[in-house]
């Protein structure tokens, strides 16, 4: 019994009740709560795979980013603070993504452009994964009632830059969220990007915080809150602004 001691142990300690974000990301994606064959708990893909919760492995900010499992997407808090300087390189929430479970629900990148949707935001028309659809719309829904009131509001929105695109993030491998149609991009005319700003540039941001309160209420989170910043763009990702979805003290 002694030889077993050491497996046995491992497999009780992996094997125990399912994290609490675990389970409240099950709850935003609509996928099942499973385990995969060393015990780790993790979702069921249609597929029948299991991205684990917890891979086990050590990892960089950047590895995060690089192969992140499901607690890495939600390891960095996002803050719906008033908009303002984010100071630490660690601090980007939501830029982790896990492509097999985005792939789940959204499907494959490249089958996206089918089924894409277009939903008028502002001035213009962007096209998204019909399962951002009705949150845009709402968002929309509110943007058009504030622009009435608020030329800065409106002026954000006259030409909004995009929805679906299949591309990777730029100066990396690894997919954009527009490449699922899980994004859009307000007009670039009064937007900042980490990549557009000379070196040592530090975060600036000239979107109305009226606009993000918009997208933020309705399940959208905004890149101006990255120390990479990119304050056009916003994500469908419920699940980072769900207190019950927060990360546990590591």
């Amino acid at each position: 019994m002694a030889l077993l001691a050491g497996p046995l142990l491992t497999w009780l300690v992996v094997a125990q009740a399912a994290p609490p974000g675990l389970e409240c990301l099950a709850r935003h994606t609509g996928l099942d709560v499973g385990r995969n064959a060393e015990g780790r708990p993790g979702l069921v893909l249609p597929s029948g795979e299991v991205v684990p919760w917890d891979d086990g492995r050590r990892k960089t900010p950047e590895g995060r980013l690089e192969d992140p499992d499901l607690e890495d997407t939600l390891a960095t808090p996002y803050r719906r603070t008033p908009p303002g300087p984010v100071m630490d390189p660690a601090e980007d929430p939501g830029r982790a993504r896990v492509e097999a479970l985005m792939d789940a629900l959204y499907g494959p990148r490249d089958r996206v452009r089918a089924v894409a949707v277009a939903v008028k935001l502002g001035g213009g028309t962007v096209k998204v994964h019909p399962r951002v659809a009705p949150a845009l719309h709402r968002v929309a829904a509110r943007l058009e009632a504030l622009a009435r009131e608020s030329p800065d509001v409106a002026a954000a929105l006259r030409r909004p830059a995009g929805g679906w695109a299949n591309r990777d993030i730029a100066g990396t491998r690894r997919p954009s969220a527009h490449a699922w149609g899980g994004a859009v991009d307000i007009d670039t005319r009064v937007s900042d990007y980490w990549r557009w700003a000379r070196p040592g540039a530090r975060w600036r941001s000239r979107v109305p915080p009226a606009v993000v309160e918009a997208f933020e209420a309705e399940g959208f989170i905004w890149g101006g809150r990255w120390y990479h910043f990119d304050t056009m763009h916003f994500e469908y990702r419920p699940e980072l602004l769900d207190p019950a979805c927060a990360p546990s003290p590591r």
